[in-house]
C-alpha cells in the first residue's frame, strides 16, 4: 500500500486541499484553508499531513498558458520552500485549467454560486491530484506492458486472487467470496472500501461499504460498520463517485 499524497491548490487568499487514498486511485477534496501567514498555514498543512500519515505534498504550479513560470508560480514555489524546511517533500503539477475544470464540475452539480465559491478550491486541488494520479498510473502501466504474467494482459490466467480489482471476503464459516473493488476513500481518519457483487447484473447495484482495520499482525482486515457509520461512509462514496463522473463533489 502506498503513502497518501496531500495536494494543495495554493492561492493568495485560500489553499484548497485534497488527498489520495492509500492505493492512489481516488482524489478526495478535504478542506479550504484561509490564508493567515506562512507560519500558521504551514502548521495547518503539517497537521493535515499527520492526520493522513504522509509527508508527501503535491502542489499545483500556476504556469502561464505558454508553459512558462510567472510571478504567481514564484510565489507558490516560495511558500513550498517553507514546507520543505518543515520536513515535507514537495512535488509540482501543472495546474492550468484546474479551476475551470472544478467550476465545470460544480456547475454540473447544480450548486449555488456561494456553494461553488466555498468549494471550488478544494475541488481544484482534487482535479490537480486526479491529473497527477492518472499520469502516474499511465506511466506505471506503460512500464508493465512487457510483463507476461499480468492478469489483465493474460486472459488465460483466471485466478481471481491475481486480479487487483477483486477483493476476497471471508464469512464467519470461513467461506470465501470475491467482490469487485470500486473505490477506497477516507472518512474521519479511517479508510473504507466500496465493493459490489460482480455477478449482480441488476440495474441498481448493491454497494457494500466496509471499514479497513488492521489485525494484531498489522494486516488489513475488512469490517462491517454499524448502520450510522455505513450510511455516512456511503454518502461520501456517492459524492466522490459523482465528482469523478462529472457530478457533485465531496463535502
Amino acid at each position: 500500500m502506498n503513502e497518501r499524497i496531500l495536494c494543495l491548490d495554493i492561492g493568495d487568499v485560500r489553499i484548497g486541499v485534497a488527498v489520495s487514498d492509500p492505493t492512489r486511485t481516488i482524489a478526495s477534496p478535504v478542506e479550504v484553508i484561509r490564508r493567515v501567514g506562512w507560519g500558521p498555514d504551514v502548521r495547518r498543512i503539517q497537521a493535515l499531513c499527520a492526520q493522513y500519515d504522509t509527508n508527501l505534498i503535491l502542489s499545483g504550479l500556476p504556469l502561464n498558458m505558454d508553459g512558462s513560470e510567472g510571478f504567481q508560480a514564484a510565489k507558490v514555489r516560495d511558500f513550498c520552500s517553507q514546507l520543505v524546511k518543515a520536513g515535507l517533500q514537495v512535488f509540482f503539477q501543472d495546474e492550468r485549467l484546474s479551476t475551470v475544470s472544478a467550476e465545470d464540475a460544480l456547475l454540473e452539480g447544480d450548486l449555488s454560486r456561494s456553494d461553488r465559491k466555498n468549494r471550488v478550491d478544494k475541488v481544484a486541488a482534487a482535479v490537480i491530484l486526479r491529473q497527477w494520479l492518472d499520469q502516474q498510473n499511465e506511466a506505471k502501466g506503460d512500464a508493465s506492458m512487457d510483463k507476461d504474467n499480468l492478469y489483465e494482459n493474460n486472459p488465460e490466467n483466471e485466478n481471481p486472487e491475481e486480479d487487483d480489482e477483486l477483493v476476497e471476503l471471508v464469512d464467519e464459516d470461513g467461506q470465501s467470496s470475491y467482490f469487485q473493488h470500486i473505490g477506497t476513500f477516507p472518512m474521519n481518519g479511517k479508510d473504507y472500501i466500496a465493493v459490489v457483487d460482480p455477478e449482480d447484473d441488476s440495474e441498481d447495484l448493491n454497494v457494500i461499504i466496509l471499514r479497513i482495520d488492521q489485525d494484531e499482525n498489522g494486516d488489513d482486515v475488512y469490517v462491517t460498520p454499524d448502520e450510522d457509520e455505513a450510511d455516512a461512509a456511503f454518502d461520501i462514496f456517492v459524492d466522490l463517485y459523482e465528482a469523478e463522473n462529472g457530478g457533485d463533489d465531496e463535502d
